[in-house]
């Protein structure tokens, strides 16, 4: 299919659904979830390619347009706000890491995995675990160890459930702080009104970027802001595979995130407008490229095998959820921030990006993008543990 078209029809539907936002049904749904529901059915009735027959320009889009977005929205980060979130963002992080865990080995028992998933019941429980605390790079570190590359349409089910059950959870997590808070007969933090001193506080970096982007940026502000972005995702690819060669294996996100930090201190990049603007629309056409691997309709041809691993990995995660939400109540912290500490274990780095400007809590990027790094770390240790728990 012609790239130009998938293109047009991405940008078609972030244009969509930030129209349909400023209506009074759109606006309770969220621009974030209406550009993922939008492109998920063009993926679905064949409008646009989906997972199994992905383009290279979802691939670029994720990999080149989310770091380039982070990097815009880290621009308007002060290390105050980011020392206050980041103890809390740990020890929620760690929870989730945990409940990962407990999930898959819970689901696991509650569907009888190991009977009808036989000899990869182990792999797949470490592979899940893995993904669900760092991301796809674990899931497939097990999976080539464990040689389940070769285990044929497992292996197509378990990749397409991940994509599924990573969208459809990410959609949840847009809504749930949302809900927390009415079901409390709370305000909500998101949309201005703290219940605490200290979501305040976490506020106050979120704050200064709303007034910021009510300012209209002059040509020049984005001309500088595009340049740095791309300059700066290019040196981080440079510099990671420096490291690399040094045996260090620096994640590039970490070098991105690191010269974002470093340059949003200085008094001149203050000056700058558009970056909330630009690092919006970067988080809906990454929202929406992630709508296109939502590919329900390869789940309907694997049968009662993609039906019942989707059952398992559902399970799992929803079990990680109440578990972190149960915990963030009890912590006493507020539900966006259990959120982001969520994305990260489910969906990694970049999944924190659309959370926390959905929530205009962007003090909550830079540690939900560090602790995200953190999981890619320990995932793979932590899913070989889980193939030992449950093998015995």
């Amino acid at each position: 299919m012609d790239q130009l078209f998938i293109l047009v029809i991405l940008l078609c539907s972030v244009a969509l659904a930030h129209w349909l936002a400023q209506k009074p049904v759109g606006r309770a749904i969220g621009g974030a979830i209406l550009v993922i529901v939008i492109v998920a059915l063009a993926a679905n009735t064949g409008v646009i390619p989906t997972a199994s027959n992905a383009p290279p320009l979802y691939r670029y889009l994720i990999s080149v347009g989310a770091p380039v977005s982070i990097f815009w929205l880290l621009l308007e980060v002060r290390l105050s706000a980011v020392r206050q979130a980041g103890l809390p963002m740990l020890l929620l992080f760690a929870l989730g890491a945990i409940a990962t865990m407990s999930g898959v080995f819970i689901a696991g028992w509650l569907t009888g995995a190991d009977a009808w998933l036989g000899e990869w019941f182990g792999p797949l429980s470490g592979m899940f675990t893995a993904t669900y605390i760092g991301g796809g790079a674990n899931f497939n570190a097990l999976a080539l160890h464990y040689e389940f590359v070769e285990a044929g349409n497992i292996f197509a089910a378990a990749t397409v459930v991940d994509h599924v059950v990573t969208v459809l959870w990410v959609a949840a997590l847009l809504i749930l702080p949302r809900l927390i808070h009415r079901l409390a007969g709370q305000s909500t933090p998101a949309g201005g009104e703290h219940t605490n001193p200290q979501s305040k506080a976490l506020a106050d970096n979120g704050s200064e970027a709303e007034v910021n982007a009510q300012k209209r940026p002059a040509m020049g502000d984005l001309a500088v802001l595009l340049a740095m972005a791309f300059a700066a995702h290019w040196a981080s690819l440079v510099l990671s595979a420096w490291s690399a060669s040094l045996g260090l294996n620096v994640p590039s996100i970490l070098i991105l995130t690191s010269l974002a930090l470093v340059v949003a201190q200085l008094p001149v990049v203050h000056r700058l407008q558009g970056t909330q603007m630009l690092g919006m629309y970067g988080a809906y056409l990454f929202l929406g490229t992630l709508g296109a691997y939502c590919e329900l309709s390869a789940l309907l041809e694997l049968g009662r095998l993609g039906l019942l691993l989707l059952l398992f990995v559902a399970l799992a995660v929803l079990l990680h959820g109440l578990i972190m939400f149960a915990g963030g109540r009890l912590l006493r912290q507020p539900p966006e921030l259990v959120a982001i500490a969520s994305a990260a274990n489910v969906g990694g780095s970049t999944i924190v990006l659309p959370l926390a400007q959905s929530f205009k809590r962007m003090d909550l990027l830079l540690p939900g993008i560090l602790v995200g790094s953190l999981g890619n770390g320990l995932g793979t240790y932590l899913g070989f543990l889980m193939v030992r728990l449950v093998s015995g």
